[in-house]
């Protein structure tokens, strides 16, 4: 895995430096990105079939985890074109066989069950579960990547588990409780 989740990172800063895909210039930025992406496997139930990354834009977190669990198909919804590129490049490039990229919104993307949907900077939590409705069945699991601002986000949820490292918060919401 470790020589996948290099080349992916010296791709994406020779990628970057032209298609400006993420915030994270420096290696050493990458290399956090992908740590953070990869932490909830510590709590992640590893018994996924199919999975929906909402917004992956330069792969963080649904690619990393896509590399990490291969036995898991991804869908990587991602409605920017350079980023889809890049995300396909990277896919095949790897022979990620488990990884679908659908460069579009989520609203376009047809529906299917998934058994996890993760997301990272992309919404807010009320406007992420409306957004991911179609693809939530009582055995989903969200995992939702959110910062220091996630008690706002909390006030209509009743039952959720909150998983924290520095100033990330991993909301973990389980399907049965929300549909």
């Amino acid at each position: 895995m470790k020589e996948k989740l290099d080349f992916f990172t010296d791709k994406l800063l020779e990628w970057n430096k032209v298609h400006n895909l993420t915030g994270a210039k420096s290696k050493e930025e990458v290399e956090a990105n992908i740590e953070d992406s990869l932490y909830p496997l510590r709590f992640l139930d590893q018994n996924i079939k199919k999975a929906l990354d909402i917004g992956t834009g330069a792969g963080f977190p649904g690619l990393m985890l896509a590399i990490a669990m291969p036995q898991t198909h991804w869908v990587l919804a991602e409605p920017r074109q350079k980023r889809a590129s890049f995300l396909r490049y990277i896919a095949s490039s790897l022979d990620l066989d488990n990884v679908e990229v659908a460069p579009k919104r989520v609203e376009q993307i047809e529906p299917f069950a998934a058994d996890l949907i993760t997301s990272r900077a992309v919404t807010k939590t009320p406007l992420l579960l409306d957004l991911a409705k179609g693809f939530i069945t009582p055995d989903t699991t969200l995992l939702l990547y959110k910062g220091a601002e996630v008690d706002k986000e909390l006030k209509n949820l009743t039952n959720y588990r909150l998983e924290s490292r520095g100033k990330r918060n991993y909301l973990i919401i389980k399907g049965e409780d929300i549909v």
